[in-house]
């Protein structure tokens, strides 16, 4: 599991998160809805190897919390659990770095530090 802060930005949806995640990933990662209920929606590289994306609203800041999983159902259950997940381990800690990398570009804001000196 992953977690990535992005600041206090109690104005963003999970629509809004879902349509930026969207339009960066077309044609590459399909974005799907998840019916779990700790997850908004998955980043889906293919039925082995996905993303499950929450956002995260809390008083202190905003934040996503993303974990590898595989999208696909029937294949979580035959070959879900510590044995099976061996396999797609590595292509699952690919694609969180690849989420993580995304959204601290999309999602946080540059921090601008100012020279003293050079503001008089």
């Amino acid at each position: 599991m992953a977690i990535v802060s992005i600041g206090n930005r109690p104005d963003l949806t999970i629509d809004q998160a879902w349509a930026v995640f969207a339009r960066h990933f077309e044609g590459t990662y399909e974005i799907v809805p998840s019916n779990a209920a700790k997850r908004d929606f998955i980043v889906k590289k293919s039925d082995w190897a996905g993303v499950g994306v929450r956002l995260k609203q809390e008083r202190t800041g905003t934040s996503f919390v993303f974990t590898g999983i595989m999208p696909n159902i029937l294949l979580d259950a035959v070959f879900g659990g510590p044995g099976g997940s061996v396999f797609v381990r590595s292509t699952w800690k690919e694609l969180e770095a690849e989420i993580a990398a995304f959204i601290e570009a999309s999602f946080c804001a540059p921090v601008v530090e100012i020279d003293e000196r050079l503001a008089a």
